[in-house]
């Protein structure tokens, strides 16, 4: 996978959530996409827990800095 694999899946992410909000979708329609919004869901978190892992690591390895839990802004 790429650089960019992160946030092409979490950009998709959110265009499956909106459309299946809008609740139109035919019965078969949403379950695909729910499918395919799980698959991303699963593949995003792995990334995440990936790079917090790297952080806590390069916490420890630097000056036996403390770790801060990392919060994310909503946009």
């Amino acid at each position: 996978m790429t650089e960019n694999d992160f946030e092409r899946s979490l950009k998709r992410l959110e265009e499956l959530v909106a459309k299946l909000e809008q609740g139109d979708l035919p019965l078969e329609e949403a379950t695909k996409l729910f499918r395919e919004g799980m698959k991303l869901s699963s593949y995003c978190s792995q990334k995440l827990a990936a790079v917090e892992k790297e952080v806590k690591k390069l916490v420890a390895e630097g000056e036996k800095l403390h770790l801060e839990k990392f919060e994310f802004e909503d946009d």
